[in-house]
């Protein structure tokens, strides 16, 4: 990629200096996806460690309807992409398809590891791993247990882990990660034989039927929060757009980039004013407006950004969020690396390790009296403890001989 592409894809929002754009050579990884990579990973920690602190202000869905999921299904698809289409390209798709499967193969071990260590725990004495093995619902605080009773036969236990019917919430996501890894080869096949329309064509017809038509086709537990068929959507774009990135930055390059831009933002602001209206009590006044009534704004939410089965308003806002961000990046890279890259780009590059340590974290803090003390500074602390602590672990390499990255 040359300096003037650098300077106008996706992000010449017309105003900045060439000084401050992202570079034309900085090796292998693009590290304005580590970044955002980064990002989605400290709101992870935040939004799964349930306490109310400052950073809650920037991450409750404060940038639009939509969670870390999105992105991260969404970067992951792109970073994919980027990575096994350039070996496609050098050493054909035989080599690759293997590597995926091995991929797919590591990232499934890990998940019934994680299961089963949880399960484990839990039976030790001193231990109440309450917080990673039920989801409390926020709203009526009805508990919906995760793991099959410590009674259960060993049969039931092993058919459960086996096919990830139990398992952290917190963790849930990567159960899907681990389905759509196992699909991937089907996907590039696909792209490297020049079907990339038909793909994505067919990924818009299977959410469309899926959204009108929920069902959860594996059983897994996962797809209660996660159905696949509708969150392969984003997976299967993110495949495609990293498969394609020069292409896709040659053609924005091109006085394209600006006006994509620019209309992206437009509707990125849109998002951000109907989020700032979410009447979320938790929230105190000064930090949200109440321009759309409560019942209108929650109707809207519900029709629109359902979570579960991946609202249509979900999948444009994490779009638009998405050029934004990298286009701002691309334009004023220098900014946002002496900001914060030096924590956000070791969070992005070791994204799955990061996913997996986190819930030990959040284990670790629910044996504390901390959380039970429901401070707003105390809650802080224990944020700013597990996102830097976490930072460390990555620097330091802790654990990196058994834990993937």
């Amino acid at each position: 990629m040359n300096a003037t592409m650098a300077d106008t894809a996706l992000g010449d929002a017309g105003v900045g200096s060439k000084d401050l754009a992202y570079p034309a050579v900085t090796g292998t990884r693009d590290l304005r996806i580590d970044y955002l990579r980064g990002m989605i990973m400290l709101i992870v920690i935040t939004v799964h460690m349930e306490y109310f602190s400052v950073y809650s202000y920037l991450v409750w869905e404060r940038f639009g309807v939509i969670s870390s999921a999105e992105g991260f299904v969404t970067l992951s698809g792109i970073v994919m992409g980027m990575v096994y289409m350039r070996r496609i390209r050098e050493k054909g798709f035989k080599d690759v398809g293997w590597k995926i499967v091995d991929r797919a193969s590591l990232l499934y071990r890990m998940n019934i590891t994680m299961i089963v260590l949880i399960f484990c725990l839990n039976m030790l004495p001193f231990i109440d791993a309450f917080t990673v093995m039920n989801f409390v619902d926020p709203f009526t605080q009805k508990v919906y247990p995760l793991f099959p009773s410590s009674e259960a036969s060993f049969k039931v236990l092993v058919k459960q882990f086996l096919l990830l019917r139990a398992g952290p919430h917190q963790f849930q996501v990567i159960g899907l990660y681990v389905v759509l890894i196992m699909l991937a080869p089907l996907f590039f096949w696909l792209m490297a034989s020049g079907k990339t329309k038909l793909l994505l064509g067919l990924s818009w017809l299977v959410y469309a039927y899926a959204w009108t038509t929920p069902m959860r086709i594996t059983g897994a537990q996962f797809e209660y929060a996660f159905p696949l068929l509708t969150w392969q959507l984003l997976f299967v774009h993110g495949l495609a757009i990293g498969a394609h990135k020069d292409a896709l930055l040659n053609y924005f390059s091109e006085g394209k980039g600006r006006a994509l831009f620019s209309i992206s933002f437009i509707i990125a602001l849109g998002f951000l004013f109907f989020t700032l209206n979410n009447p979320n009590p938790a929230l105190p006044d000064w930090a949200k407006i109440s321009m759309i009534d409560p019942k209108t704004f929650y109707e809207i939410r519900s029709t629109w950004f359902d979570k579960s089965q991946l609202g249509l308003g979900r999948v444009i806002n994490n779009l638009v969020l998405f050029i934004v961000f990298f286009g701002l990046m691309t334009r004023y890279w220098v900014v946002f690396d002496k900001a914060l890259g030096w924590l956000m780009i070791p969070l992005g590059q070791a994204s799955l390790y990061v996913f997996i340590v986190h819930v030990f974290w959040l284990l670790m803090f629910s044996l504390t009296p901390l959380p039970e003390m429901k401070n707003f500074w105390v809650n802080t602390l224990m944020h700013t403890t597990a996102i830097l602590g976490i930072w460390a672990m990555v620097k330091n390499k802790v654990l990196y001989r058994w834990i993937p990255t």
